[in-house]
């Protein structure tokens, strides 16, 4: 397990969504006159002169344009790194001291490496080629926010300021169908299952479990077929 050498308090002042990105832009490419550079009328996060270094906190849906940018105009590699809060710590801060309330909780809330892998399915058109490998880091992170909310707390609806890296727990590197299968299919049950079935396997809800389906469905990991009003589904065989 990896921990990186960031200390939350210095880090907790800053208010803005920064930290995190920061923090996987170094760890990556630690020379920091490689961050940020000009590639035509894009800025690459990171660029060493051999890979290009894609930090991407939230949706993959706006990278889109810059994906096909860079297949299309460079030849160099790429890799989209996406962090995913397998455990959330919740910081809260006093705006007015300054100060932190202690202790931290965690939150209930948790992602997985299906929820990661389901955001492929906004950058589809470029998924699987060669260049191109998604990288997906389980991880511990702490989420700042002010106490400026709502309620007797003051915490309903209040403002998170920053999300902050901890401890990895595991990375996983995704270039291919193949992987993906890799990754998804000890969570699929062996026979036909239903759409429930589905979300409870693969711990996803609501947008995510949709993006998951078209997905898997379109990359041909799972078959879909109606039956009466219900939909069926059916992994594929790996062979």
């Amino acid at each position: 397990m990896t921990k990186f050498n960031e200390k939350t308090e210095n880090i907790i002042t800053t208010y803005h969504e920064r930290s995190l990105h920061a923090t996987l832009k170094k760890h990556f490419c630690p020379d920091e006159s490689h961050h940020e550079v000009k590639m035509g009328r894009f800025v690459a996060d990171a660029c060493d002169g051999k890979t290009i270094f894609e930090i991407q906190t939230g949706n993959f849906k706006p990278l889109s344009k810059k994906m096909q940018f860079y297949l299309e105009n460079t030849d160099l590699d790429i890799v989209v790194v996406r962090p995913i809060a397998q455990k959330r710590r919740i910081l809260w801060l006093n705006k007015e001291t300054g100060e932190l309330e202690k202790p931290p909780r965690f939150s209930s809330k948790s992602e997985t490496l299906a929820s990661g892998i389901a955001d492929l399915y906004y950058l589809k058109e470029a998924f699987g080629q060669k260049r191109l490998t998604f990288c997906f880091m389980l991880m511990q992170m702490d989420e700042v926010r002010i106490l400026d909310g709502y309620g007797k707390n003051r915490k309903i609806r209040a403002t998170s300021v920053d999300r902050i890296a901890g401890e990895i727990f595991s990375i996983h590197y995704i270039k291919n169908v193949e992987d993906i299968k890799d990754a998804l299919f000890p969570s699929l049950p062996d026979c036909d299952f239903s759409r429930e079935e589905l979300s409870k396997s693969l711990k996803l809800k609501a947008l995510k479990l949709w993006s998951a389906q078209k997905l898997l469905t379109e990359l041909n990991i799972i078959s879909c077929k109606k039956v009466g009003n219900r939909l069926i589904f059916h992994k594929i065989n790996k062979d």
